[in-house]
């Protein structure tokens, strides 16, 4: 690979991995840059995931040693977002994928107008209790999402545990990233199996992915919740507005 090219999925996986890190959305800039460079979309698809991981393990990381992730709440999302992601993946053939898109689109407007009318939402971390049994349900359908179409789904996380379970946006952002550790690596691990992993890249894009992510979650803590906040409702509109009419 030319040394161009090298350092353009370099800078790419970086960027968007310290600003993936705040509000989610990283991989509608990497898978295409991966295609840009020649690679075919099952294999951009399956080598994003390198990035992806090494993302959520760079955030998860930076969110921790700051005491902003909740442990209980972030092993019963990624427990059950796992399981999510098997049916996920095994359901994509048998399921419109245009339903499930706009649905998804629908629903983010949805969560955007709860955190709108509501400025203290996203804000802070509210003291009520959280439901586990809830935010179990939740999860099997963040899973499911992410192993049947994926993109945007660290955008959704971030918009319903704001609104719906009362995390303050960095907290959200923190469990929602640390669960997504485990759904990568499974999804690394399915792509690697079919051989749509292309390993030359492996070190690059998980070492900027990494790095990238790690000093976005430092930054995202320095920058505070309502600014994140603003980040994450625009985010959230320019998704919803390309899952429900492209």
């Amino acid at each position: 690979m030319e040394t161009l090219t090298l350092l353009i999925v370099i800078a790419v996986f970086f960027v968007a991995s310290f600003f993936g890190s705040l509000i989610g959305g990283a991989g509608l800039f990497t898978i295409p840059t991966l295609m840009f460079i020649g690679l075919n979309p099952h294999m951009a698809l399956g080598t994003q995931k390198i990035g992806a991981f090494g993302h959520t393990s760079g955030a998860s990381l930076g969110y921790g040693r700051a005491g902003k992730i909740d442990y209980e709440a972030g092993f019963i999302f990624m427990i059950f977002a796992v399981i999510g992601a098997v049916i996920g993946a095994f359901t994509v053939l048998s399921i419109s994928g245009n339903l499930i898109k706009r649905s998804v689109g629908i629903l983010m407007i949805l969560v955007s107008i709860v955190l709108l009318v509501k400025p203290d939402a996203g804000a802070k971390v509210k003291s009520e209790k959280k439901n586990p049994r809830l935010l179990a349900i939740y999860a099997l359908f963040s899973g499911f999402y992410s192993g049947f179409y994926g993109a945007g789904i660290g955008i959704i996380n971030r918009l319903v545990l704001s609104a719906v379970f009362f995390y303050a946006v960095i907290n959200s952002a923190a469990i929602s990233t640390f669960a997504n550790i485990a759904t990568n690596f499974f999804s690394l691990l399915v792509f690697s199996i079919f051989r749509q992993v292309d390993y030359s890249l492996f070190i690059p894009i998980i070492l900027s992915s990494f790095a990238g992510a790690y000093l976005g979650s430092k930054y995202g803590i320095k920058l505070g919740n309502v600014n994140i906040k603003r980040m994450l409702l625009i985010a959230a509109v320019i998704m919803a507005i390309k899952l429900l009419f492209f």
